[in-house]
């Protein structure tokens, strides 16, 4: 057991030898499982309170909203001030919204408007937050340990992902177990949501007090450089703008799985809830088990073979499913799409950290917090209407057809472009 200890902290864990980074590697994951229990909670309240299918969306909405409008603006920050005192004031500002969710919610003055205005402010700092905390990575560990380092956050994001609904589950039942040993008016989702935001707003402690002990990164650009300088670098550099158009197109096509699953379930396989839960562990298994391979394996020499690779699996697992009939073979194919996925995103994220030049880094990071931002929503709406008119075999097949198509046309378009165009040689003359 020693020996295998040695061994992960060698391979899979190497970044943690960095102590900056292994701060800010501990304080992440109290925070994201923190996040992740706000909203699962966020959403069963904003249901429950609202008796409307169409809420929770609109939360999703408000949450998203301000990066896609506000995206290029956040990265420019993170590239003009110092990234750790930027991090920390989104991390306080994130801190606050959260208590003031727990006393609106807590106190009994929670109108959905007012939550969604909640959630709208804390979309305009994660406008800023998430391109900061992208590019400050690269400024905790050396070039060599970067794939490690975004495959360990991977790996955490995608656990927390899992065990935060799972305790915001948990703290609902023990507050419904309370009610009546409670006061009169006592409500099982009040309370436990209430709980859930004020233990997120405590998660946030972890992620300044591990700020606390890293020094400040270097200020790369003057204050009125161009927000808009990450597309300029992306349209001067093909390969990485390929990267990102790639990217979009892969969340477009394959984060709608989630919301395929429910139809393909009830429809195609005839089961129910504990199926669908099934295929959704089994997704999130595979996503663990790419975050685990790209910490372990991930090197710059492998980026390219490791993104064509992602992209495969992902656009196999969703032709198989397609195809599956039993609960086990859709399974795993659920499990290859979510290794997929995360293999390529994991991958892409690092070899754009590795190649951006640091005074444009905040910005290009932008522009993919952006990506990020509106491609799952419209892939999740274009789904969800082919379903009702088409079916979930052809909606599936059409999804893995697209991933394959844009990236047969990326790829032709790379190689056009690194092809030297040499002037016609004149024939001899006799």
């Amino acid at each position: 057991m020693g020996r295998l200890w040695v061994a992960l902290k060698e391979t899979t864990f190497r970044s943690l030898r960095h102590p900056n980074y292994r701060r800010y590697f501990a304080g992440q994951i109290v925070s994201f499982v923190g996040t992740w229990m706000q909203s699962a909670a966020l959403m069963w309240l904003m249901y429950e309170r609202t008796n409307d299918p169409r809420w929770p969306s609109w939360l999703l909405v408000a949450q998203i909203g301000p990066t896609l409008l506000l995206g290029a603006w956040g990265g420019a920050l993170a590239d003009r001030y110092p990234k750790r005192q930027l991090v920390s004031t989104t991390q306080t500002a994130f801190l606050l919204n959260a208590l003031a969710l727990a006393a609106v919610v807590g106190c009994g003055f929670a109108t959905p408007v007012l939550v969604l205005a909640l959630i709208a402010l804390n979309g305009v700092i994660q406008a800023v937050d998430f391109p900061t905390r992208l590019a400050f990575v690269p400024d905790l560990v050396p070039k060599e340990d970067l794939i490690n380092a975004v495959g360990l956050n991977s790996l955490v994001f995608n656990s927390a992902r899992a065990v935060g609904p799972a305790l915001a589950g948990v703290l609902f039942v023990v507050a419904g177990a309370l009610v009546p040993y409670l006061p009169d008016g006592a409500n099982a989702v009040t309370i436990g949501a209430t709980t859930c935001f004020a233990l997120n707003a405590i998660s946030f402690l972890a992620v300044l007090r591990a700020l606390r002990g890293i020094p400040e990164p270097r200020v790369h650009e003057k204050p009125g450089a161009s927000a808009w300088a990450g597309v300029r670098y992306l349209r001067a550099h093909p390969a990485m703008g390929a990267v990102v158009l790639l990217t979009f197109a892969l969340c477009v096509f394959g984060w709608p799985i989630i919301t395929v699953l429910p139809a393909y379930t009830k429809l195609r396989l005839g089961l129910k809830e504990e199926a669908y839960s099934f295929l959704l562990s089994s997704l999130g298994a595979g996503a663990l088990g790419a975050a685990l391979m790209t910490a372990t394996f991930g090197s710059v020499s492998r980026r390219g073979a490791f993104m064509l690779m992602g992209v495969a699996v992902c656009a196999s697992g969703m032709v198989g499913l397609g195809f599956a009939d039993q609960a086990w073979t859709a399974g795993g194919c659920c499990a290859a799409i979510g290794f997929g996925m995360i293999l390529f995103l994991a991958t892409a994220q690092s070899a754009l950290q590795l190649a951006v030049p640091d005074e444009v880094r905040g910005r290009v990071m932008a522009i993919w917090a952006m990506t990020l931002s509106a491609s799952a929503p419209l892939g999740h709406l274009i789904a969800g209407h082919m379903i009702t008119e088409v079916g979930v075999g052809p909606v599936l097949f059409g999804m893995a057809t697209g991933i394959a198509a844009v990236t047969v046309l990326l790829a032709g378009i790379l190689v056009v472009r690194r092809t030297p165009r040499t002037a016609p040689q004149s024939p001899p003359s006799g």
